[in-house]
């Protein structure tokens, strides 16, 4: 049995994973394509592809890799970029019963190392190469590697690569229960160790449901995704969204302010959602260029902090679209999906989004806070995830009525918007994607000229917050930002991880048990930058 079968076995065990209101997404896309096969859900350049198309060449991927002996419930990975290879990927697990783990294309050794052996992945698809990095290379020199590393957008002549797997003859499918785990996303937490954030079919299902609703997103909207897929943003807006909504998804690798308001006015783009720099990009860009954007109707902006006058900006200078920011976590996507009117968002700026689902304001002992008191943030919704990876992670994540903690400080508005005022967990957010202070702080402590390191976050208007780091070298040595860079290079950290800055100090301030004060640390980086 592999392991995400017997974390399956347990979470059903224990109650977690009834499907509710949601369905498995194969069983969706195989009526949607018999309905209407010509409708066009995914663009990327030039190509466009129906709906028909994308079914056809995931049956003919799904009994490419039954052919190879892969079964239902084994685990297959990508690392690939926003490209329509990944959508049929992602249908052809939905249909076969293959579990997703998305990987970001910035993770190198040290996080596949991780993350690949705990989750049993028996297949990965990867680019031939991307951005100057040779991927099988990379994944091939992964101890505990998959069995088949299959490249997208080589020669197409080698039987390892997407376009001879889609040769293949059409399998007929094998849509698993809408309770079976759909993916496996991983999220850095306060362990200093990625955690394996579980989903079924039925919770991704009803949260892009819901969403849909609340944005009233349909068949005459299009989403140009450029946040990766390999987070879960990218992947529902790319993935959930066209099939279950009827919009077109275009695809974008890469982010270029420029393009996007380019394709924005020229290809009827309705939607974007992305962090900080996506949203101060596309302004900075459509003020360049001397246009509004008249087309889009709304952006979403979350992830990491995002200043209420850049969204005041985004309401100026999009006078068609409702810019709001959006609140929720790898955890409970979308838990407040943004605020429903341009109206609305021009007086809630400075808020989070309204509530979709249930939230609550607890004390540290457990009880309610009078509205407009911060204190810890509480979720509970049916996207909610079905569990961690390994059980150890559940500890003190949830509440005894089922809320899950969400880590962060808060306060209710008006009943019914949220305002972040803080973070609980000591996570960094950069570029909108999670950063894991201990996790950079051990490998720095790995060489042999540190004695101790500690690192924050402190905030950077482009990137959300930037990476310090404080380092006592150890006697006699010493450290420079130079022996750094070439340190975690080695270790085959992501290179969005490395520190941005580098102080060497002789002392960290502690407390009374000898816990570093990151308070503290913030405030010199702020008075050293």
């Amino acid at each position: 049995m592999n392991p995400l079968d017997d974390r399956l076995n347990s979470l059903r065990a224990s109650g977690r994973t009834l499907p509710g209101e949601g369905r498995a997404l194969g069983a969706v896309a195989l009526e949607k394509a018999q309905a209407d096969p010509d409708r066009v859900i995914v663009i990327e350049g030039e190509r466009h592809f129906s709906r028909g198309e994308i079914l056809d060449l995931s049956l003919r991927l799904g009994g490419a890799l039954k052919a190879r002996g892969l079964e239902r419930g084994d685990a297959i990975a990508f690392q690939l970029p926003n490209w329509w290879e990944a959508c049929v990927v992602n249908l052809a697990a939905a249909l076969f019963g293959f579990r997703i783990i998305p990987l970001l294309t910035i993770y190198r050794e040290a996080e596949l190392g991780t993350i690949l052996p705990v989750c049993g992945v028996k297949a990965a698809f990867v680019p031939r190469e991307f951005r100057g990095m040779d991927y099988p290379a990379l994944m091939e020199g992964v101890e505990e590697h998959p069995l088949h590393v299959f490249t997208v957008r080589g020669d197409g002549k080698s039987n390892d690569d997407f376009a001879a797997l889609v040769r293949h003859e059409p399998a007929d499918p094998e849509v698993p229960p809408a309770d079976d785990i759909k993916l496996v996303l991983f999220t850095s937490g306060s362990t200093g160790r990625p955690k394996g954030v579980i989903h079924s079919h039925a919770t991704i299902d009803v949260m892009t449901r819901h969403t849909a609703r609340f944005w009233s997103t349909g068949p005459g909207d299009v989403f140009l995704v450029a946040s990766p897929i390999g987070h879960i943003g990218g992947s529902i807006y790319a993935f959930e969204f066209p099939w279950i909504t009827g919009c077109v998804a275009m695809m974008a690798d890469s982010w270029a302010p420029e393009r996007a308001v380019e394709l924005i006015d020229r290809q009827g783009v309705t939607f974007m959602a992305g962090a900080t720099p996506f949203l101060a990009g596309l302004i900075a860009a459509a003020e360049r260029a001397g246009s509004n954007l008249p087309g889009l109707r709304r952006f979403i902006c979350g992830g990491a902090s995002v200043p209420p006058e850049l969204v005041r900006r985004g309401l100026e200078r999009f006078p068609h679209a409702t810019v709001s920011r959006a609140y929720g976590s790898t955890e409970v996507p979308l838990a407040c999906p943004g605020i429903r009117t341009r109206e609305e968002a021009m007086l809630r700026a400075d808020t989070d989004g309204e509530c979709a689902s249930e939230i609550r304001i607890l004390s540290e002992t457990g009880e309610p806070v009078p509205e407009g008191e911060s204190a810890e943030i509480v979720v509970k919704a049916p996207q909610m995830l079905i569990g961690y990876l390994d059980p150890a992670d559940e500890d003190g994540a949830f509440t005894k009525d089922g809320f899950f903690r969400m880590g962060d400080l808060g306060r209710l508005v008006s009943g019914r918007f949220i305002q972040i005022t803080g973070r609980k967990k000591d996570i960094i957010i950069r570029k909108g994607e999670n950063i894991s202070p201990l996790e950079i702080e051990n490998a720095l402590a790995r060489h042999e000229a540190v004695k101790q390191a500690s690192v924050v976050g402190v905030p950077e208007p482009e990137r959300g917050e930037m990476v310090v780091a404080f380092v006592i070298p150890a006697p006699g040595a010493s450290f420079t930002f130079a022996d750094m860079t070439a340190h975690l290079t080695r270790l085959g950290l992501a290179r969005q991880k490395f520190p941005e800055r580098l102080h060497i100090v002789s002392e960290l301030p502690l407390n009374s048990v000898g816990k570093v004060q990151k308070n503290e640390l913030r405030i010199w980086a702020l008075e050293r930058a």
